[in-house]
């Protein structure tokens, strides 16, 4: 675990947030698979998530007596929406099932989903009044994330949890990377 971390962050000295993105993207996985083994992959990676993660992205209502994000803009929903578009479709277009807002009589709600470097989180909501013609008040709901900053949160997140956990619970969660090269110079050498 702490490997990938630090290969997170390495990339992201590199300037390739790309890389970086991808691999950040699935400690909420690892983690996720750790606390909830039971559940299925989104839900425990929503959950876990949540209750790691989210409260860095409380809107100024702040957090409730428990430390959580009273009203986040960024939710462990949105981030399980992005891993999947991120990861399976390579593309950052968040489904609208991720966002949770149900259309009714009275609303009709449009997404849009933005990554950036060089900037910080946003978040707002527009609207426009109904006219005789649109019956539904349209909102248009819209967030952006800088890359950097997801990546950090997540990755101290994950150590955290990773420090609280022990790593024993991460046992089952290790990458066996052989460096075949090392072997043949280490023979090499012992060969002359």
């Amino acid at each position: 675990m702490l490997d990938k971390i630090e290969a997170i962050k390495r990339a992201l000295e590199c300037e390739c947030y790309l890389p970086a993105l991808a691999l950040a993207l699935t400690l909420p996985d690892i983690c996720g698979k750790v606390e909830y083994p039971k559940y299925n992959v989104g839900n425990r990676y929503e959950n876990w998530f949540d209750n790691w993660v989210e409260h860095l992205y409380a809107d100024p209502s702040g957090w409730d007596n428990d430390k959580r994000a009273k009203n986040p803009y960024f939710t462990g929903r949105l981030c399980y929406g992005l891993r999947c578009a991120f990861l399976h479709s390579g593309d950052s277009n968040i489904k609208e099932k991720f966002w949770g807002d149900q259309e009714n009589d009275e609303y009709r709600y449009s997404y849009h989903f933005e990554l950036c470097i060089n900037g910080s989180d946003s978040f707002g909501e527009t609207w426009e009044t109904p006219h005789k013609e649109i019956k539904r008040i349209e909102k248009q709901k819209t967030v952006q994330i800088n890359i950097v900053t997801l990546c950090k949160n997540i990755c101290s997140a994950a150590e955290k949890y990773y420090k609280y956990k022990g790593k024993e619970a991460f046992a089952d969660h290790i990458i066996n990377l052989r460096d075949i090269q090392a072997e043949v110079d280490g023979f090499e050498r012992f060969k002359n």
